[in-house]
């Protein structure tokens, strides 16, 4: 009940911006930045709360979909919070393929799963799409960590 009272209030105060006048892109860098906050003190609930808003402002921002997906990642293991961080995740990719961010997080989402092909495959993927060596470098670790690595 606590959550449904939060999204009620993050709706309302969305409405209450846009109805007053502010620019959907002040309140979508508001809420995005308090996603940032929320993540990195590790509130998980209240940062996947704060991102969801910035979606609802703009969906076009893939930024807020890697921070959500990084939230549900770090919230626990589990399947309901990895299949969310990993539709977050691909959504985040579809709009916007060099986010390297997005393809570190879909293969750790595999791996938590225990599906090292698809994280392989994904960190393959996302150093040919973007030619960022932390992705090859995060390649490099996992090979070294996979059960048959």
């Amino acid at each position: 009940m606590k959550k449904i009272g939060r999204i009620w209030l993050i709706f309302m105060i969305v409405s209450c911006l846009a109805a007053c006048g502010h620019s959907a892109q002040g309140s979508w860098q508001e809420q995005y930045d308090l996603g940032v906050r929320y993540l990195s003190e590790g509130d998980y609930e209240e940062a996947i709360l704060a991102f969801t808003a910035a979606i609802e402002i703009d969906p076009r921002r893939p930024e807020a979909l890697v921070g959500r997906g990084d939230a549900y990642g770090r919230s626990g293991a589990t399947a309901e919070h990895l299949t969310a961080a990993q539709e977050d995740y691909e959504a985040a990719i579809a709009l916007d393929e060099m986010l390297s961010g997005a393809w570190l997080g879909l293969a750790d989402v595999y791996i938590k799963q225990g599906d090292w092909d698809a994280a392989r495959a994904t960190l393959e993927a996302g150093c040919a799409a973007t030619g960022d060596a932390g992705l090859g470098e995060r390649l490099e670790q996992l090979d070294k960590e996979a059960p048959d690595g």
